[in-house]
């Protein structure tokens, strides 16, 4: 029997990231290519503290609002989410939930979203799966006037959103200067853009805090409207699969809804166990381990793959870095090569808007979060011998 399926559905394009998912399993493989926090970098007893207290509550166990529980859309507000005036907070499945729910409540099949190359891949699919349409836009340190992003918004009919993670890109690791931030509002508001931020990596930085969100600077640039994303993945713990996405008014409920025709609420128990994590008090003592963590693994694997002649962009925070293999390496055949001996990493051509055709393929990103100071330097010195032959 022949089953027609929605042809959003069917072009959803794999995902290049989770394609890795069986190498990393292999024994011994030291895994710079997942995002995935390292063991220590979670706060195991607090977690298992949080877990027990919310085991006793009731509403654990039942079902809940679809904005989220009322208690932990409290505990947000006063740890992490600032809410302006005129918008809601809603708590979503992670912070890829609020990236769909803003890519389905904003642009009708056949829209456009504007989306920066190199892309995190899991925008695409959540484009795909409603029929929107990826334009990719550049950005660059040096273009202040974001020329970039101009020439994208005027050569592209119908623009619904602009999708953004100003703050420790992933992949670059790198982040736009507040000087940027402003002109991308101040282009986007001109055309009646509103823009999709997202923020996963904010507290994660390294010596300085990163500059003002996007959120926190709209109130500069009059008609300014964004849809901010956060996320505990990072900071407390992914298995949870908890964010938040704070929104206008307008946009805040149609948002709702529509998670609500998908799976009606946050996860009850998931909520409870945030919660009680936020009230015990230890969150900012944790993350201020986990960055001294994330800033010594990070200069540990840049200082020995740039002496190696690699190119590593500047990184304040976040978990990746965007390294240019050195101009001697042959790129054909290398992720085969490194994970024959025991080393894997993300390929650039995975962050293109069309993998097939090799953009980025000198490129590859590193994730320096996922092992330890010991095994980051010993994951470098396998890829150096690798590119070396």
């Amino acid at each position: 029997m022949s089953i027609a399926l929605n042809p959003f559905i069917a072009g959803i394009p794999a995902n290049p990231l989770r394609a890795l998912f069986p190498f990393a399993a292999r024994p011994g493989m030291l895994n710079l290519a997942s995002g995935h926090p390292s063991r220590d970098a979670y706060d195991h007893e607090g977690l298992a503290e949080a877990l027990a207290k919310a085991g006793a509550d009731f509403p654990a166990w039942t079902y809940g609002p679809s904005a989220g529980d009322p208690l932990l859309l409290e505990a947000l507000q006063d740890h992490m989410a600032e809410v302006p005036a005129g918008h809601r907070l809603l708590v979503t499945s992670g912070a890829q939930q609020g990236i769909d729910l803003a890519i389905r409540t904003l642009a009708p099949p056949g829209a456009a979203v504007l989306v920066p190359e190199p892309v995190y891949p899991a925008v695409l699919s959540a484009c795909a799966a409603v029929g929107v349409r990826a334009v990719g836009y550049r950005t660059d340190a040096a273009d202040t006037a974001m020329a970039g992003l101009a020439e994208a918004l005027a050569a592209t009919p119908d623009v619904r959103a602009l999708y953004a993670l100003p703050t420790f890109g992933n992949p670059t690791g790198e982040t736009l200067a507040e000087t940027l931030r402003l002109a991308m509002l101040a282009l986007c508001a001109q055309r009646g853009v509103p823009v999709i931020e997202d923020d996963p990596y904010r507290a994660l930085w390294f010596r300085a805090p990163p500059p003002p969100s996007l959120m926190a600077l709209a109130p500069q640039v009059p008609g300014a409207a964004v849809i901010h994303l956060g996320s505990l993945s990072k900071i407390i713990s992914p298995g949870l699969r908890l964010g938040w996405a704070v929104a206008p008014d307008a946009v805040a409920g149609p948002m709702q809804e529509a998670r609500q025709a998908s799976d009606l609420q946050p996860n009850s128990l998931a909520q409870r166990v945030a919660l009680h994590y936020l009230r015990l008090g230890r969150l900012d003592t944790h993350v201020m381990r986990v960055r001294g963590l994330y800033a010594a693994r990070h200069d540990a694997l840049a200082g020995r793959l740039a002496g190696a002649g690699f190119l590593m962009p500047a990184v304040e925070g976040g978990m990746f870095v965007f390294a240019r293999m050195p101009a001697d390496a042959a790129p054909d055949g290398l992720f085969e090569r490194a994970v024959a001996n025991g080393v894997m990493y993300a390929p650039g051509p995975a962050f293109s808007l069309r993998p097939g055709e090799g953009a980025f393929a000198e490129r590859m990103r590193l994730c320096f979060v996922g092992l330890s100071d010991g095994q980051v330097l010993d994951a470098a010195d396998r890829l150096i011998a690798v590119v070396r032959g």
